[in-house]
Order: C-alpha cells, then sequence, then structure tokens
C-alpha cells in the first residue's frame, strides 16, 4: 500500500465532486465556490498533466457524458459541459424559484441517470431535496429520500439494488433499495456519526459492497462493512473532508477532496494542505459507473 500523497496542492475552498473519467484515464473534480472545474491525468511514463477551468455559476458536480463532454450540476440546474470550445449549455433548470438553495453533490448510477441534490447556502433551511434526472430526459424529485439541509450522495452499489445517500447535518447515512424503475424502497439509517466523526460528506463504494465515507471536520476518510461497521480509517492531514472515488489504471487508487472553507486563516496556517487533491493506493478495489446517458 502506498503512502497518502497530496498529488494537487490547490489550496481549493470546497474542493468536490471527484470523478474518475475511464475512457480519458483522468480525474475531473471541482472547487463549488470558486467555481471551478479540474483535471487530474498521468501517463504510462508517471508524468502528470493538470488542467482547471472557470465556469461561472457555483459547479458542483460533473459525469462523464456518452456523448462526450459533461454533464454537471451548477446553481441553477443540469448542464452539458463541451471542453473543447468551452461551450455551457443547459439541459435541465431547477429551483429557480428558490434563491437560496444550490445544488450539491451529485452521481451517475448503474443505468447511465444522473442523481443529484440541492442544499440551503446558509445551512438553515432544510430546503433540500434530491433528484434522478433519467436517460429518457424525465426529471424525478425524490420526495421519498426526504428534504436535507445539506444533501450529500448519493452512491450506488455495484449490482445496482442499493442507494446510499446523507443527510449531512443530522449526521446519518441512509440506505435504501431501488427496483429496475429505480424506485426507492425500505429506506433506513445505515450509519450516524457520534460527536468525534464529524460531519458525513461524501462517499463511494468498492467492489465488496464496503462504504468509503469522508469526514468533514475530522480528518479522515472511514471504509464501512456491509452492517456499517468502520473496519479502517486513513488518517489525512487536513481537517475537512468532502469526497472520495476509487480510478487509475486498475481502480485501485482513492483519490480524496478536502476544503478551506470555513477554516480561519490561523487554522489554515496550522493545515496547510488543506484544499489538495489527495491520492493512496490501496489493497480494495473500486469500479466505474458508465457515462451518463440522458437526452438533451
Amino acid at each position: 500500500m502506498n503512502e497518502l500523497t497530496c498529488i494537487w496542492h490547490e489550496k481549493s475552498e470546497l474542493g468536490e465532486g471527484p470523478v474518475w473519467h475511464e475512457t480519458e484515464q483522468a480525474l475531473y473534480w471541482v472547487d463549488i465556490t470558486q467555481s471551478k472545474l479540474h483535471r487530474f491525468r498521468f501517463d504510462r511514463e508517471g508524468n502528470t498533466y493538470k488542467h482547471s477551468w472557470h465556469f461561472p455559476g457555483e459547479i458542483s458536480s460533473v459525469v462523464p457524458a456518452a456523448k462526450g463532454g459533461l454533464f454537471a450540476t451548477f446553481a441553477t440546474g443540469v448542464f452539458h459541459i463541451s471542453l473543447n470550445n468551452r461551450k455551457v449549455t443547459p439541459v435541465q433548470l431547477l429551483e429557480d424559484d428558490n434563491t437560496e438553495n444550490r445544488f450539491n453533490d451529485g452521481c451517475c448510477d448503474t443505468q447511465g441517470n444522473y442523481w443529484f441534490g440541492s442544499m440551503n447556502k446558509s445551512q438553515s433551511e432544510e430546503s433540500g431535496s434530491f433528484y434522478r434526472l433519467d436517460k429518457n430526459g424525465s426529471l424525478n424529485h425524490l420526495l421519498e429520500l426526504g428534504q436535507c439541509t445539506i444533501t450529500n450522495g448519493p452512491t450506488f452499489s455495484l449490482d445496482g439494488k442499493y442507494i446510499y445517500f446523507t443527510n449531512t447535518l443530522t449526521k446519518t447515512i441512509f440506505k435504501g433499495c431501488l427496483n429496475r424503475d429505480n424506485e426507492v424502497s425500505n429506506i433506513r439509517p445505515f450509519i450516524i456519526f457520534d460527536e468525534h466523526n464529524g460531519h458525513p460528506d461524501g462517499m463511494c463504494l468498492d467492489t465488496e459492497g464496503f462504504l468509503w465515507v469522508c469526514h468533514y471536520g475530522a480528518g479522515k476518510v472511514s471504509r464501512f462493512n456491509l452492517q456499517g461497521e468502520c473496519v479502517r480509517t486513513i488518517d489525512l492531514p487536513v481537517p475537512n473532508i468532502t469526497k472520495c472515488t476509487f480510478g487509475g489504471k486498475t481502480l485501485n487508487t482513492l483519490f480524496i477532496t478536502t476544503a478551506i472553507n470555513g477554516m480561519p486563516k490561523e487554522e489554515q496556517a496550522n493545515f496547510p494542505l488543506s484544499g489538495g487533491l489527495f491520492s493512496i493506493d490501496v489493497e480494495q478495489q473500486g469500479f466505474v459507473y458508465p457515462p451518463c446517458t440522458i437526452r438533451r
């Protein structure tokens, strides 16, 4: 197992949303508050390439699009990004009547649908909701997942039978069952963080079905088994851990985003790598969801 390494000392205000692009062999991730999109790529010789773009509008998550480019959530909904010409095209505008909300985390499922959540900017109202934009272009407001102040996740098991999503302020990760029509049932609390573990943020699954969860405010990533028991912890030299995903040639590299958001200057000085992108090779292997196939 390799050592934990800060592979990009970007100092992101709110680093988030890492996703592995299998075709490009590259990692994409975002800085929400600075509205930046980043790409990290390395070749067979181990050379690394970093590229960044600024797209106004609080870009918060991205997923590869089956027909090229990326789908992304911004503060006002879902857009398509073409990096060749920097064109941003609206796909689905949402919550335009609620200026106190923005969109947050998102993920493509095993069928090519895009799931994502909104959140209250001031973190004071339970105005956040989860949505699913289906590959046929239809939008579903997932009221059965409840309303949250800060939504995170969702993520999905390799067989597509289970969904995990987070109500961050209540420190609760939920698990639900998914059928072939993407209907969610049997939702129940799966993991509840205590006062020593910070707040659950972004997460991903490995091929064994174990859940890797980022601890915002507690400086670590934990791996939980199928019973919700912590079986491993990776400590990071920064407090605010936002999301993790598997990638790399063999899909056993865990990429981890972090944030400076909310840290006083004195605390930033004590944790100088805050906002950086980290990686570590682990024994477990992850998997890649298929590209998003929603119509546009």
